[in-house]
Formats: C-alpha cells, sequence, structure tokens
C-alpha cells in the first residue's frame, strides 16, 4: 500500500495566516477577509526570501491597481455619472493599457496581474457605489492586511521547522 504524503508545513502556515486575516477582519469591522485571505495564501511560499518577493510585488501591484481603480472610478462618478454600462466597460477596459504599461515602467512586470486584479475588482464590483472611495480604501487595505499576515507568519522561527515536511 502507498504512503500518503505528509501535510506540509507550508500547508500549516497557510491555515495560520488564514485564521489570522479572518480575526484581523472580525476586529477591524471593515472591508472583507476575502481579499485578505486570498492574499495569505497567495503570498505564502516554502522560505521568507520568496515570501518576501512574492510580498513586495503583491505590495506594489496592489498599491498601483487600489489608486489606479479609485482615480478611473472618481473620473467616472464626476463626468460620466449616468453613462450606460457599456460605456463603463469600455473605459475600464481601456484604462488597462496604462495600468499594465505602468508596471512595466516601474520595472514591476511580476505585479501586473495582481495590479489588474486589484483594479478590476474595485472597478467592477464596486463601480456603483456612491462611495467608492472607501470601498477601494478597504479592497487595498484587505490585501496588504493578507500580504503582511503571510510574510509575518513565514518569518516565525518556531514554524521553520521541517518536522512536517515531507
Amino acid at each position: 500500500m502507498r504512503k500518503l504524503p505528509k501535510i506540509g508545513l507550508r500547508m500549516i502556515k497557510s491555515v495560520i495566516a488564514v485564521f489570522l486575516c479572518f480575526m484581523i477582519d472580525y476586529f477591524r469591522g471593515a472591508g472583507s477577509a476575502f481579499y485578505s485571505v486570498i492574499a495569505a495564501i497567495l503570498c505564502m511560499q516554502p522560505d521568507v526570501k520568496n515570501s518576501f518577493h512574492v510580498a513586495l510585488n503583491r505590495t506594489i501591484g496592489t498599491l498601483i491597481g487600489g489608486a489606479f481603480g479609485l482615480l478611473v472610478l472618481l473620473c467616472m462618478h464626476r463626468f460620466l455619472p449616468d453613462s450606460p454600462p457599456i460605456i463603463q466597460y469600455l473605459i475600464i477596459s481601456l484604462a488597462l493599457i496604462p495600468l499594465m504599461y505602468l508596471t512595466v515602467l516601474v520595472k514591476k512586470t511580476a505585479a501586473t496581474y495582481i495590479t489588474c486584479v486589484v483594479f478590476l475588482s474595485i472597478t467592477v464590483s464596486h463601480g456603483v457605489d456612491v462611495v467608492p472611495y472607501l470601498f477601494a480604501f478597504n479592497r487595498t487595505a484587505d490585501t496588504l492586511i493578507g500580504i503582511f499576515v503571510s510574510l509575518g507568519i513565514n518569518s516565525i522561527p518556531f514554524l521553520k521547522n521541517r518536522f512536517l515536511e515531507q
């Protein structure tokens, strides 16, 4: 009979990071734990060096995508408040070009994916909010919480023990 692989330390660290994100969200009372826990899982890497690299790219991408998403939302609310959805979709789609180009200019092309995801989650999901900047702020904060929780958990010395690793 084939022996099953052991539960890896990365799995354990991911579960701890997710739980901490849920607790932070619970006590924070704003935002959405969904974005924090996704960021925590995606940033959890086998070692601190890789986690730091992933966390840095996600942080930069989150800040760029969040700021640009807020800017686009505010412009659409100000200049096109009653535009039909097709116009909004066209503007959001076209805004991806300068957004992606910005990641090239700042030499962070590895952050392009998360930059676009954060931007789209803000502009598509909450374009009709009365107070779009509040969602943009919370969405950005939620992701940053997940990134930093993951990085913190991965930096704890006793969680570097390989006793659970395969």
